[in-house]
This record gives C-alpha cells, structure tokens and sequence, in this order.
C-alpha cells in the first residue's frame, strides 16, 4: 500500500502524519530541536513503523517549513530514511486560497494551508485559531475569502519572553507549566499559580478577543475550528466554542498538493 509523508515543520515542532489515500496513520509530534538527528529519525520511523507502514511504500514527501533552518534537516530525512522526493509548499506547489490582504505576500502559508483545510471541512463563513508558537486567528468569508487576522504571542513566545525578562522566576515558570493542562485553572495563590492562570488564562482571553472580532466581520455566526500544538491546553478554558481538529494544517497541505498534482496530471494527460 503506497502513502504520501505530510510533514508541518514548525518553530517548535515538527509535526507528520502519513496519508494512505482514505484516512491518516502514524501522527506524531517531535520537537524541531531533533530534527536531523539520530533520536529524532528514530521517533519518525517508529511512528510508521508501528502503524505497520513500510517505508518502501512512500511515494512522496510533502512539507510545509516555517523554521527555514530545519528545512534541510527534514528534507535530508525523507531523502535518507524515506527514499524518496520531496514537495515543499509555497515553493514547489502554491496554496490555492483568495485572500484580500493588501499584500498576500504577508500571510504565512501555514495560514493558508488552515483557511484551505477550513473550508473543506467546516465551510464557510468560518474563524480558523491557531494556538503555535504563536496565537493566530483567521477569517473567512462566505465567499472563501481569508479577510482579516490577527497574531499574537503564543505561549512558546510568552515562556521565551519570561525566561529572558525575569530569569529569576525560571523555576516559577517550569512548575507552572508542569500544572499547565488542569481542568480548572489555579486561583493564584502562589507565583506557578500566578503564572499558570496568566499564561493559559491570558491566552485563551485572547483568542476569545479574538474570535469576536473576526465574528463582526464574517458574521457572528460563523463557526470556529481551532488547531495547533497547545490547542488542548488553551481551548478548554475559552468561552467560544470551537472544533477542534489536530489535522487542519497536515489536510491544508494534503488538498493544496493533491491539487497540484491533478493539475499536473491533467496536463500531461
């Protein structure tokens, strides 16, 4: 059985799946840190290899690279370890989506890749959050138009930032994070409790914020899908409700290249 590697190599993390054609197998998430070596390989493979997947069966590697310094590393995987030709998207295939920012240029192709698996999946009008390294929130028209957004820090940026700004709290911000994921968020009776309800709190006040204003613009009742590596961490403690969908940006990528490649085909057809 022949599949197609989908890889999402971010800032933080490199997210992969593989895609068999009718549904996805061996989901996993590394850190962008092991990208390119021996223990990072060994977790990819593991993935596919516990989902019975022979890596002689890969037809193709399909990326979408933000953190432009692991692109080489994740290309050398699927060349070395995969064996096979690698798609990078923006680069080797574009993502079909209509925008109206003043300069398209601008917008981020993970973005884009969520507005395109967002339509396909929930319709349209729809508000897409993403809750990465940063927090981005998007628009889209009835018409399938990405109309307006918004990005904020991420709590990847916000830890980054804390750690910098007031390294003496480094242990406060680590037990902080180690209670991050509690069903119900600390009072802040303590600096990990403080730091715990500012950081998730704070976040998922913003993307609420967030979420009403792209409502006014595409319509209040527009539905929203969230997405992305804190998605759980942050969405359960928002007031709007979402759909949660750890797949959108790995399904951008799929329909944006398979549509590349049936154009492809068409032509030499």
């Amino acid at each position: 059985m022949s599949w197609v590697w989908y890889a999402d190599v971010g800032n933080c993390t490199l997210h992969a799946a593989a895609w068999t054609g009718s549904e996805w197998q061996a989901p996993v998430r590394v850190s962008v840190n092991l990208v390119g070596c021996a223990e990072g390989d060994d977790l990819l493979l593991t993935a596919l290899q516990e989902a019975g997947l022979n890596t002689a069966d890969c037809e193709k590697a399909v990326l979408y690279v933000s953190s432009p310094p692991r692109r080489s590393q994740a290309e050398q995987f699927a060349v070395n370890q995969l064996e096979t030709d690698v798609a990078v998207a923006g680069d080797d295939f574009p993502v079909e989506v209509e925008t109206d920012y003043h300069d398209p240029t601008q917008i981020g192709t993970d973005r884009l890749l969520n507005a395109l698996a967002a339509i396909h999946k929930i319709g349209k009008p729809c508000v897409v959050v993403d809750f990465g390294s940063c927090l981005t929130c998007d628009a889209i028209t009835r018409q399938g138009v990405l109309t307006a957004g918004a990005i904020a820090a991420g709590r990847p940026v916000m830890l980054s930032g804390l750690r910098a700004l007031v390294p003496h709290l480094y242990t406060s911000i680590e037990d902080a994070m180690n209670m991050c994921g509690v069903n119900v968020l600390p009072p802040g009776h303590s600096t990990d409790q403080g730091l715990t309800l500012g950081i998730v709190g704070g976040l998922a006040g913003s993307a609420d914020r967030l979420i009403s204003i792209m409502r006014r613009k595409v319509g209040r009742r527009a539905s929203i899908v969230a997405t992305g590596g804190d998605m759980h961490l942050i969405m359960p403690h928002c007031e709007a409700r979402m759909i949660a969908d750890d797949m959108l940006t790995l399904d951008g990528l799929r329909l944006a290249y398979e549509a590349f490649a049936d154009r492809a085909n068409s032509r030499r057809n």
